[in-house]
């Protein structure tokens, strides 16, 4: 049976849940070179980066509940325009994830009207994303919600080359290594 979906903002004490989801979001997506190799202390970090953007005004992190279990969430980001542009400010939504079970019965849909929702408040003109190359689910998700492609993200890895050359010394390091001229090392040794 189709629980009703219920949407609201995530709080500092939501912490703990949007650590859960968003990791899970990262090990779904661990296919993809972008989201490997994980750190060890990613959770430590997750909560002190995540805590401080549930903390933010530029964003808002809204999480979906049928009935008392926590079952999606997706994070908007208000960013500016490119002074370049004739564009209004948008929108950036990260973080959009629904657990398995919960998929295709609306709960994507409604933490993007909440994001969108939220973004009309802040006066931004539209929402974008970026999503994951290939995923067949993704990409019709996304469609049916009205999100069209506008460009590809590509990635080139840079081979590892020989070793960078040290970090040149401070200047005062520099100075007490250069030898001393015969006149200084003259002045120096004289009692």
């Amino acid at each position: 049976m189709k629980q009703r979906v219920r949407v609201r903002a995530a709080t500092p004490a939501d912490i703990e849940t949007v650590v859960t989801l968003r990791l899970a979001l990262v090990a779904e997506q661990s296919d993809s070179p972008l989201y490997q190799p994980l750190r060890a202390d990613a959770p430590a970090r997750a909560r002190r980066l995540f805590g401080t953007q549930l903390s933010s005004r530029r964003e808002a992190t809204f999480l979906a509940f049928e009935g008392e279990t926590c079952v999606g969430i997706v994070r908007c980001v208000a960013a500016p325009p490119s002074p370049l542009f004739d564009h209004p400010p948008h929108g950036y939504m990260t973080s959009a994830f629904v657990i398995p079970r919960a998929r295709r019965r609306g709960v994507l849909r409604a933490l993007v009207n909440a994001a969108e929702d939220w973004a009309a408040r802040q006066g931004l003109g539209e929402l974008r994303l970026h999503s994951m190359a290939g995923s067949e689910q993704a990409d019709g998700a996304w469609s049916a919600l009205g999100f069209g492609v506008v460009e590809q993200l590509r990635r080139r890895v840079i081979p590892a080359g020989p070793a960078q050359p040290a970090a040149r010394p401070p200047a005062s390091a520099r100075q007490a290594a250069k030898p001393a001229t015969p006149r200084a090392a003259a002045r120096r040794s004289t009692p």
